[in-house]
This record gives structure tokens, sequence and C-alpha cells, in this order.
């Protein structure tokens, strides 16, 4: 029965574990996706400045839009980091996960190994008895044939 328990515990962990790497991909994800904000956020800025120095009317909005971009670069940098930091915590979570779930499946291993070792000693035990008994039986077997070979003789 406690075998079997620890076979639910190792399932539960395996779920566990599980779903810290699928949140970890989403985290690596996420992570690309603010990456691609920046490559993009740079491209956008780029075409703005061209269309700036073409461009009276754009010119004047350029300022305006140099604000905004250097803002939605420092919220993207943050997020980044965010992001970063939390990768590296599920990192470590699913490293401690993994961990307990490796000492979980050793554990069941070894107590599988000794109830096996148990239930090979049991069945030697067994077999030995029924091997002693037929033993002695054909030994009692051969004494009465021998005594009543004595008697005929």
């Amino acid at each position: 029965m406690a075998g079997k328990d620890l076979r639910t515990l190792i399932r539960v962990h395996k779920f566990e574990l599980d779903e810290k790497q699928r949140k970890l991909g989403n985290l690596l994800r996420f992570e690309q996706a603010l990456q691609n904000r920046k490559i993009l956020l740079a491209k956008r800025f780029i075409e703005e400045e061209q269309a700036a120095n073409t461009s009276p009317v754009a010119a004047i909005t350029f300022g305006a839009y140099v604000d905004w971009h250097i803002e939605e670069n420092k919220r993207v940098d943050r997020a980044i980091e965010e992001t970063r930091q939390e990768i590296l915590l599920m990192r470590d979570e699913i490293i401690e996960a993994y961990q307990e779930l490796k000492t979980l499946e050793i554990t069941q291993d070894n107590r599988d190994k000794r109830e096996l070792a148990e239930l090979e000693r049991k069945t030697n035990a067994m077999l030995d008895e029924i091997g002693l008994t037929l033993h002695r039986r054909r030994q009692e077997q051969e004494k009465e044939e021998s005594a009543q070979e004595e008697k005929m003789s």
C-alpha cells in the first residue's frame, strides 16, 4: 500500500514538473515576443526619422514620437528584465521539482527491489522446504522398501 501511495505521489510530482516546464516555455516565448517588439520599435524609429527628414509636417510630430519611443523602449526593457527574473525563478523551481521527483523515483525503485528480494527469499525458503519434505519422504519410502525387502528375504 505504501508503494502505491508513493507511485501516486510520483505521478503528482511529474504533473507539477510538466506544468512548470509549460510555464517556462510560455515565459521564454513571451521574452522572445518582447525582443521582437524591440526590433520592431527600432525599425519603426528609423522609418519615422526618415519621414521626418523628408517631410516638414512629419518633422513637427517627430519630437512627440521620440518621447513615446523612449518611454516604450523603457517599458519593454523593464518587461524583458522582469520576464528574465521569472525565467530564472522558474528554472530554479524546475530543478527543485526534478530533484524531488528523482528522489521519489529512486526511493520507489529501492522499495521495489527490497520487495522483490523479500519475495525471492520467501520463494526460495518455500522451495527449500518443499525439497526437504520430498527428500524426507523419499528416505522414508526407501526405508520402508528396504524393511519390506528384509522381511521378504
